[in-house]
């Protein structure tokens, strides 16, 4: 951890530097640019009884270099936005050395109750796999992350080709931090990122981020209708033609300017005409030039990246789909996108719409760019978050060097774990563990005291399966493991609204496994303290009938408890039940844990010497 540190201190410290610079040169441009507009007017002002020629001839010469300085000012202006992203990146990252999380977006919105493992084993929310994991700087890329998540892979090859590209980005920390800095540094909601929160910035960014392509899509996938107008291209040359001659011949006295006007009002009831769907059009592609630059410069460094792995590879043929890179396509958009945007300035409009009926030339070149490109956009945004997400699961392989890639296994269930723990827990206070379960049909009974690990044990196979069925690394030295389907029954929530108690919530839980279990499906079952909500007969009952089911069905799974008695139906079932067991030691008239797994049935209980020594019971 020191080592990884001082790789972000470094960093930090040398963009913090040239920021320093770049505000320095940025500062001076704009001195310079100060005193030549001041110059000019100055000039202009000493000079101009030399007559209007010496005036013009003073503001062309200044203008020039102004124009010059005011590009050079755009430039750092977007290096600065861009160093202040890596400083924050960075900053973030050794916050999440020291285990807090709560610097990254939790992921709240991907909290379902109803999912078979994502709340019981706090996938998303605060302190969650997916805070701790998550780097995207994409609504799609954080949405691709959370699919990952979700609908985690089961088929070996694909696990093997993901863990192939993450492995690669891991190892490519400049690439990984300039994209996430580039997606970051475009604040779409034109938000002061001194005056707003980063939170703020980054949900809205994301709100405006999913909005622009839903917006985006629905343009794309909607019909044509300039290009089905044949004269439109004629009319579209000719007219404004028509209207710049009659602009000259009124100069030149030839027309008269009442004839001039009636050609330009004639030029404003063409754009009328066509205003409904121009209107339209502008709705969903106007005002997102900043976006469009965004995903320009995402294309750009995908683009630009020297890709070895398969799946890297197959990700960048996406964006060679056309006669030209999915860049150059997205910049074409971009600047037509902001030609578009011209029509909220009423003094450029009028002039452009009155002589070069600037609206329909936009548009049309707008549909033409969407039919050139309708089939392609889909696969380069696709491209664009596939590789947001694979950077937050390499950023993650990334700070934990220690973590391990899977191996994979084919046949039946079979799990093994080297000194496996919970991802989420300092190294320095982890418990690590060795565990083993080979076959189908195999239950492995978990008895212990109260805080003994059980529950924390339960989270740390199923969270590590997870993560190995996305192709990123596992929190142990060694893991071996057959990609199956996980279904929980941890965490249950009762529900006011829809009159459910937690028993009746729990076992419709327990019906789903069973349900999916009947339908063929094989499972990896991970149950803490079924049936809690009834009295310890008809607990112990219910739980023997239902392992003996799960077992009847060829699942493999866990069950925690603190029914002991469930521990004797290894004497039914020998060759399908084993007992493991967290204990607890009293010394020194204090509770000890050592959160080792062990073979057996435990017998140790701790909750009446806890009671005790808090006073509640004598």
């Amino acid at each position: 951890m020191d080592k990884l540190k001082q790789i972000y201190l470094t960093k930090t410290e040398k963009f913090s530097e040239d920021l320093k610079n770049i505000k320095r040169k940025n500062y001076w441009i704009s001195a310079t640019r100060l005193i030549l507009f001041l110059s000019a007017i100055s000039l202009s002002v000493i000079f101009g009884s030399y007559g209007l020629k010496t005036i013009v001839l003073i503001n062309l010469t200044a203008i020039i270099p102004f124009l010059i300085l005011v590009k050079l000012n755009v430039k750092y202006q977007n290096k600065i936005a861009l160093l202040k992203q890596l400083i924050t990146i960075n900053e973030k990252e050794i916050e999440a050395l020291k285990g807090n999380f709560s610097v990254f977006p939790a992921g709240n919105e991907y909290v379902n109750y109803e999912h078979p493992y994502t709340y019981d084993l706090d996938i998303f929310g605060n302190a969650s796999i997916y805070q701790a994991m998550n780097r995207t700087c994409t609504k799609g890329g954080a949405d691709k992350l959370a699919g990952f998540l979700q609908n985690p892979l089961l088929d070996n090859q694909q696990i093997l080709l993901r863990q192939e590209a993450v492995k690669e980005l891991s190892e490519k920390l400049d690439w990984r931090q300039n994209f996430q800095a580039n997606g970051n540094s475009v604040l779409e909601t034109g938000e002061n990122e001194n005056t707003a929160s980063w939170f703020s910035i980054k949900s809205n960014a994301f709100k405006s981020d999913k909005k622009f392509h839903g917006e985006l899509i629905d343009w794309m996938n909607s019909g044509f209708y300039f290009s089905k107008i044949r004269l439109l291209p004629f009319l579209l040359w000719a007219l404004p033609l028509i209207a710049l001659t009659a602009l000259i011949l009124t100069i030149l006295g030839i027309l008269p300017f009442m004839g001039l006007v009636l050609i330009v009002l004639m030029m404003f009831g063409v754009v009328v005409f066509f205003n409904k769907e121009i209107v339209k059009i502008h709705g969903q592609i106007g005002k997102k030039v900043n976006i469009l630059n965004k995903y320009e410069k995402l294309l750009i460094l995908i683009e630009q990246a020297d890709f070895n792995s398969k799946y890297l590879q197959t990700l960048l043929k996406q964006t060679r789909t056309s006669d030209k890179p999915a860049s150059e396509a997205i910049r074409h958009l971009k600047n037509l996108a902001k030609a578009l945007d011209n029509r909220l300035n009423f003094v450029f409009i009028f002039f452009a719409d009155g002589f070069l009926l600037w609206d329909l030339q936009v548009v049309l070149r707008l549909e033409k760019w969407r039919q050139k490109n309708q089939a392609f956009l889909p696969q380069w945004f696709a491209c664009i978050y596939e590789l947001d997400a694979l950077s937050s699961q390499a950023a993650f392989a990334f700070n934990h060097p220690e973590f391990t890639f899977p191996e994979l296994k084919q046949g039946d269930f079979y799990l093994k774990l080297k000194q496996g723990g919970h991802p989420l827990l300092d190294s320095k206070i982890r418990v690590d563990n060795d565990f083993m379960i080979d076959g189908n049909g195999q239950i492995r009974i978990i008895t212990g005291a109260n805080m003994a690990g059980k529950s924390t044990f339960l989270r740390t196979i199923g969270v590590n399966m997870i993560l190995a069925m996305t192709g990123s690394v596992v929190c142990a030295q060694k893991m071996e493991f057959m990609p199956t389907l996980l279904h929980t029954s941890v965490r249950t929530n009762d529900s006011l609204q829809k009159h459910e108690s937690y028993f009746y919530a729990e076992l419709k839980r327990l019906k789903a496994i069973i349900e999916r279990l009947e339908k063929g499906e094989k499972l990896f079952v991970i149950i803490d303290e079924m049936l809690r909500g009834t009295n310890s007969k008809d607990k112990h009952l219910g739980s023997a009938a239902l392992i003996e089911r799960l077992i009847k069905l060829q699942a493999s799974g866990l069950v925690a408890t603190h029914d002991i008695e469930l521990g004797k139906m290894t004497e039914k079932y020998p060759e399908n039940i084993e007992n493991y067991r967290f204990e607890v030691d009293i010394k020194n008239n204090e509770l000890f844990f050592d959160y080792q797994i062990k073979t057996g049935i435990s017998q140790n209980l701790n909750a009446m010497f806890l009671m005790k020594k808090m006073g509640i019971v004598e």
